[in-house]
């Protein structure tokens, strides 16, 4: 039994740098607290599961305590496991152990003949949902920010403490499979009514609330759980979950849905609904025993290991200030201006304002001013909608935007972003007319996605203001933010834009002044193989689900239609200009664009759109390949590998090359930007994670037979070959 003090209170061992803390109240509750000294948030670690069942122990066998209430000394509860324990496991016996040590903890609290009570507030999520889900009851904090949730799936891993089953047992099957494929977080109130907590209090009375649930469990009152209801629903969770037949249909479809989302890369989403199924199928013990063993497996598979790192990169740059020297001031903005109303203008915007940013928005007439709000609008609508903001909500962070034909109330903008048309003579308008406007320390950034922030700063009087800021389509669902600094750029101006992006939510990282800064340019190579491969006679649809069966989100030519196919012909000679023959595309684009094709936007492009489009899945327009001049082949001989390899390489080789000429900062940011950005399998870990692991000598072999085959565009990246000579990594083993 942990050491008592003479208060009541008592910690884990003597007191010092414990994570649990112990106090019982007078009216005979323990309350436990969860305070992880020197961390900002708590973690579930070997250390703290010692705490725990000296914690457990001492309530259950003092006879003057009730029953406990496990809460948080901090603004979450519990995050999940500790990521750099789990990453250091090398053997899956391990991580088995580790599994089921940590499931007969919480068995114990749950068969406790004492009430233990979880009071949520903030996060609890993974291992810390798993925690309150064996307690005997969970009371949550109506605070918005108070999230459950099962998110391992994203790390490559799956719960390993009984949760998915507690879940189900909860709130049923179909919620399990929802909470576990997906990894996404659930709000109180929604918890509730799902069944996964028992009670929402005001965070005030939380505490409150929780003990006097222990107070009436100890008492012997069941606690009341949501009611059955005669509806569809209900009837149809019956009829799928409390047979036989109906287990073997959601199972079927759950599998099937997965494997068309997955390609099978992702091992956790199909052990997920193994365990699962063993649950609906043979009960707890089974389930647990499957959970263990599968969960010790993934631990230390590669997807797991690759998605780690991204983890670990990600939570690196939240720290990384763009810069070097630490003691650069950041004047963080509370008001920016934004010059264009357009889709991406519209999206900026709407990050801005939800991040409590004040946003002046100016395009040149009412028509594009009202398009840029009627934009932000939407997009609010539709989250009051899906009940993630309330109608004030929406209302307030609507009211943060306000727009203009000219330049009134943007001299008091700290930074202003311009986000028009890519055309460099109109960047420099825009710039001049900002600056005219503006105090001699207001920002310039510019949302380019090629031209040189040099360039458009050849037109500034103070170019060290000067910055890129370049977001991606949707902003309001792509994380990357990509900043761009010229060699004139200041650091504190960097700094500045960084420190935005990352409260405007975005994943941030600093890249170098060149044309197509980083992500363009390794994209073009990537789009373009894949036109040369169409102009082969390589049929559209053979082509895209051969790199979706890779681990691309869409395939190459899916994705032109959306960027558009005149959004690329324009970025296309700028390219070319800047690095010659290695970007020269073959014809393709020109007659594109002589037969009017842009993509979605106008619903002619390489795939049908509209009231052409037949049924939900899309077909692609047979009348495109008279529009390239080409033939489709009905049989061709070229395996999905060719088609991958050619594409992908390319997309690698480039960022080699970005790499070797100072564009990137590091192979961590090249990873991140490529992943956040651009789509690269994020279970490949990164153009340069995928060359530390196919190994940069059989990365250069392949390249070079492209190479010879295909002649200049092929030409190895001269890191490449560096790499390859001296059997170098770009991280450690």
């Amino acid at each position: 039994m942990s050491a008592q003090t003479t208060t009541g209170k008592s910690a884990a061992h003597d007191g010092k740098g414990a994570i649990l803390h112990t106090e019982v109240r007078p009216d005979g509750v323990a309350v436990i607290t969860i305070d992880a000294p020197g961390e900002s948030v708590n973690t579930l670690t070997q250390k703290f599961g010692v705490e725990l069942k000296a914690a457990f122990e001492r309530v259950v066998s003092d006879s003057t305590i009730l029953g406990a209430v496990l809460t948080s000394g901090k603004k979450d509860f519990v995050v999940g496991a500790n990521v750099d324990m789990l990453k250091a496991i090398t053997v899956a016996a391990d991580a088995e152990r580790l599994s089921r040590e940590g499931a007969e903890g919480l068995r114990d609290i749950r068969e406790s003949r004492k009430p233990f009570v979880a009071a949520i507030s903030g996060q609890a999520l993974g291992g810390g949902f798993e925690l309150a889900l064996a307690c005997h009851a969970i009371v949550a904090s109506d605070d918005r920010k108070t999230l459950v949730g099962l998110p391992e799936v994203q790390l490559g891993l799956m719960p390993g403490a009984n949760g998915l089953m507690r879940v189900a047992e909860r709130a049923g099957l179909q919620v399990a499979l929802d909470l576990g494929l997906t990894g996404k977080n659930t709000r109180a109130v929604k918890a509730k009514k799902l069944g996964l907590v028992d009670e929402v209090a005001p965070a005030s009375v939380l505490l409150e609330a929780a003990v006097a649930l222990v107070k009436r469990l100890a008492e012997g009152k069941p606690q009341k759980r949501p009611g059955f209801k005669l509806d569809t629903a209900h009837l149809t969770k019956l009829a799928l979950e409390k047979n036989p037949a109906g287990r073997a249909l959601l199972f079927r479809k759950a599998r099937e849905a997965t494997r068309k989302k997955t390609h099978g890369h992702y091992p956790a989403t199909e052990r997920i609904i193994d365990v699962l199924e063993r649950f609906g199928d043979k009960g707890f013990t089974a389930a647990a025993d499957l959970e263990a063993r599968s969960f010790g497996e993934l631990v230390v598979s590669e997807t797991a290991h690759r998605l780690e790192e991204i983890f670990f990169a990600t939570t690196a740059l939240k720290k990384d200030t763009g810069v070097d020297d630490p003691n650069v001031t950041v004047r963080l903005p509370d008001k920016i201006g934004l010059i264009g109303g357009g889709l991406m203008g519209g999206g900026i915007a709407t990050v801005s304002i939800s991040a409590g940013i004040q946003v002046r928005l100016k395009d040149k007439d009412d028509e594009g001013v009202g398009r840029g709000l009627l934009h932000v609008r939407g997009v609010l609508d539709e989250r009051q909608k899906k009940k993630q903001l309330s109608r004030e909500e929406r209302d307030q962070v609507f009211a943060r935007v306000t727009g203009t034909t000219d330049y009134t109330g943007l001299r008091e903008a700290r930074v202003i972003i311009e986000a028009v048309f890519e055309d460099l003579a109109l960047k420099h308008r825009v710039l001049r007319e900002v600056e005219a406007v503006t105090k001699d320390d207001a920002i310039f950034a510019s949302n380019t996605s090629s031209i040189p922030i040099g360039r458009i700063a050849e037109a500034s009087k103070r170019p060290h203001t000067v910055v890129g800021m370049h977001y991606f389509s949707p902003v309001e669902k792509m994380p990357l933010l990509e900043v761009i600094r010229t060699k004139q750029t200041a650091p504190e101006v960097v700094a500045t834009v960084v420190a935005l992006g990352k409260k405007q939510g975005k994943t941030v990282i600093v890249v170098n002044d060149g044309v197509g800064f980083y992500t363009t340019r390794i994209l073009a190579p990537y789009m373009n193989e894949a036109a040369y491969i169409l102009s082969e006679g390589i049929p559209i649809e053979t082509l895209d689900r051969a790199l979706v069966d890779w681990g691309w989100p869409v395939g190459p030519v899916t994705l032109l239609d959306e960027v558009g196919i005149d959004v690329a012909a324009h970025v296309g000679p700028i390219m070319q200009a800047a690095f010659g023959e290695r970007f020269l595309p073959p014809d393709a684009m020109a007659k594109l664009i002589a037969d009017n094709r842009k993509g979605r936007k106008n619903e002619r492009g390489f795939y049908l759109y509209g009231k052409n489009a037949k049924g939900k899945k899309k077909a692609v327009d047979p009348t495109v390949y008279a529009a390239l001049g080409i033939e489709p082949k009905k049989d061709t001989n070229v395996l999905g590998e060719e088609l991958q390899m050619r594409c992908s390489l390319q997309f690698v080789n480039e960022a080699l090359r970005c790499l070797g000429e100072g564009i990137l900062r590091s192979p961590r940011d090249g990873d991140i930007g490529a992943i956040f950005g651009l789509g690269f399998p994020p279970f490949r870990g990164g153009p340069f994670r995928y060359v530390d692991t196919i190994g940069a000598a059989e990365i250069l072999r392949r390249t070079q037979g492209y190479y010879d085959r295909f002649g200049k565009r092929w030409e190895p990246a001269p890191l490449l070959v560096d790499m390859a000579k001296k059997g170098a990594r770009f991280y450690s083993a």
